[in-house]
C-alpha cells in the first residue's frame, strides 16, 4: 500500500482545551507502558499507510462523543459522593464515574486511543474483532493459571533439540538453574512467526531470567562466577 502524506507539523499552543498535550505541569506524557504502546501502534500503522489521519481522527472523535464515554456533571461536582446522592438530572447521560476516575491519572486519554485503534483496526480487517477477543481470552486464561515457577525455584533445563528460531545454547542442556524473576507471558515466536495453531500454552508463554553457576555450565571452577539467561517455559522443569 503506497505511503500517505505525513501529518502537518501545526504550531500548536501547548495548552488549548482539547487540543492541549495529555500532560499537566512538565508530567510526563504516558504514566504507564501501556499508554506509550497504544500510541506507538497508531502512529506505526498510519506511517506504513494502513489508513490515512483523517480516518484515525473520525474514530477517535467518535469515542470521545460516544455514549459512555467519561465526562463531568454538567452542573454539579459530584465530589466523592455516593452513587445514590448523585442528582442524574444535572449529569451528562454519558456519565461514568469509573471512567472519570480513570481520567484524574491521564489513562482515560489513552483508553480513547486503544477503544478507537480495536475499531479501525477491525473495519480495516487488520485485526478482525474476534482474533482480538481470542488473544484477550488467552492472556486471561494464561494469567489466572499464573507461571509454573517462582522466583528462587530451582529448575533443570530440558535435554531438547534446538528447534526454529528459539535459541537455546547447546552447553546450558539438563544443566540446573535458579529462577530469578518472572519475566511475564510473550508470544511465542515459533507459533505466530509461521501461522501454526500450537494452542494457547504454546501460543503464549512465560519467559524467566534463570540464573547458572558456570562452574556448573563448563564443570570446572569458575571462582563463583554466574550467568543469567531468558529461557522460555517449555525449556525448563522442575529440578
Amino acid at each position: 500500500m503506497r505511503k500517505l502524506l505525513e501529518v502537518p507539523n501545526l504550531a500548536v499552543p501547548s495548552k488549548q482545551a482539547g487540543a492541549a498535550l495529555p500532560r499537566d505541569a512538565g508530567e510526563p506524557v504516558f504514566a504507564e507502558p501501556w499508554q506509550a504502546h497504544v500510541f506507538a501502534v497508531v502512529m506505526s500503522l498510519y506511517r506504513d499507510g494502513h489508513y490515512n489521519w483523517a480516518e484515525w481522527d473520525d474514530y477517535l472523535g467518535y469515542h470521545i462523543q460516544a455514549p459512555g464515554h467519561f465526562g463531568g456533571a454538567s452542573t454539579t461536582d459530584t465530589g466523592g459522593a455516593e452513587s445514590s446522592e448523585i442528582n442524574t438530572d444535572t449529569i451528562r447521560v454519558n456519565y461514568s464515574r469509573f471512567l472519570a476516575d480513570c481520567e484524574k491519572d491521564g489513562a482515560g486519554f489513552y483508553h480513547l486511543w486503544l477503544t478507537a485503534t480495536e475499531h479501525l483496526l477491525d473495519a480495516k480487517g487488520l485485526v478482525p474483532k474476534l482474533q482480538l477477543e481470542e488473544r484477550i481470552a488467552a492472556f486471561a486464561k494464561s494469567e489466572r493459571e499464573g507461571p509454573r515457577f517462582t522466583a528462587g525455584q530451582r529448575v533443570l533445563v530440558r535435554e531438547i533439540k534446538r528447534e526454529g528460531h528459539t535459541h537455546l545454547p547447546l552447553y546450558l542442556r539438563g544443566k540446573p538453574g535458579e529462577v530469578v524473576s518472572n519475566l511475564g507471558l510473550f508470544l511465542f515466536p515459533e507459533a505466530v512467526g509461521h501461522g501454526h495453531d500450537h494452542g494457547d500454552n504454546d501460543t503464549l508463554q512465560h519467559v524467566y531470567c534463570v540464573g547458572f553457576s558456570a562452574s556448573e555450565i563448563w564443570d570446572e571452577e569458575t571462582n563463583g562466577h554466574s550467568l543469567n539467561f531468558n529461557l522460555w517455559d517449555y525449556q525448563l522443569q522442575p529440578a
